[in-house]
């Protein structure tokens, strides 16, 4: 038995915005390093990011961390 996965929206331009100023805010982001503790930060500031863009459009399908990491990403290359 196939699982079928249904595909999420696009960021639109306005959400993208929106992820890009939570980012801003959270500049361990950006931080090259991979100590473990590094890692535990990044990964914290990733689920209040998660939490705050979904607060901001809960009128749209709720993002997992990992989908708001991926669209990011995709932002940065670009």
């Amino acid at each position: 038995m196939e699982v079928v996965r249904e595909r999420s929206a696009a960021l639109s331009e306005t959400q993208r915005m929106a992820l890009l100023r939570h980012i801003e805010q959270r500049p361990i982001i950006e931080d090259r390093s991979t100590s473990n503790t590094i890692n535990d930060r990044k990964r914290k500031a990733w689920d209040e990011i998660t939490a705050s863009f979904n607060a901001s459009y809960p009128d749209q399908i709720p993002r997992s961390a990992k989908q708001l990491k991926r669209s990011y990403e995709h932002i940065k290359r670009k």
